[in-house]
């Protein structure tokens, strides 16, 4: 059976033109078989990017959005966005297009800890590493 055709009888929207799109809900159930179908295309590097991604929106025209909490994810990204969005319509078999976000607010929040600042926080609050420190003197070292 076509993807289209599947995609209309599990409930995606048709539109006024005849074309049928996809929900978010089903876009999402199929997101891994998509990954795993660029990896097989030899786009691993692209497939790394989507991982660290999120599938945050499909609208009624078919616009895909995809929200990166990763600067250099998003930079790549939206510079291979038309080869993902080619690939997207091609596995999907349905007329989609691609919206990349750059999520400045959550990038800040997963930023990751380095060695010294965690270092750093547990000598303020960890009370035996304080007494450590106080009654043998120095500081923590990495």
């Amino acid at each position: 059976m076509p993807q289209a055709a599947r995609t209309q009888q599990d409930g995606a929207t048709p539109v006024g033109d005849g074309s049928v799109l996809i929900t978010l809900e089903q876009l999402r159930l199929e997101w891994h078989r998509f990954l795993e179908h660029l990896t097989k295309k030899g786009m691993q590097v692209l497939v790394s990017h989507l991982h660290s991604s999120e599938l945050n929106s499909c609208s009624p025209h078919g616009i895909v959005g995809i929200g990166c909490c990763r600067k250099f994810s998003y930079e790549e990204l939206l510079h291979d966005a038309q080869v993902l969005e080619e690939e997207l319509a091609g596995f999907y078999g349905l007329p989609l297009k691609l919206q990349v976000r750059y999520d400045a607010e959550r990038d800040a929040c997963t930023k990751e800890r380095t060695v010294f600042t965690m270092f750093q926080e547990l000598s303020e609050s960890n009370e035996v590493v304080r007494y450590l420190i106080s009654e043998f003197g120095g500081e923590l070292v990495y």
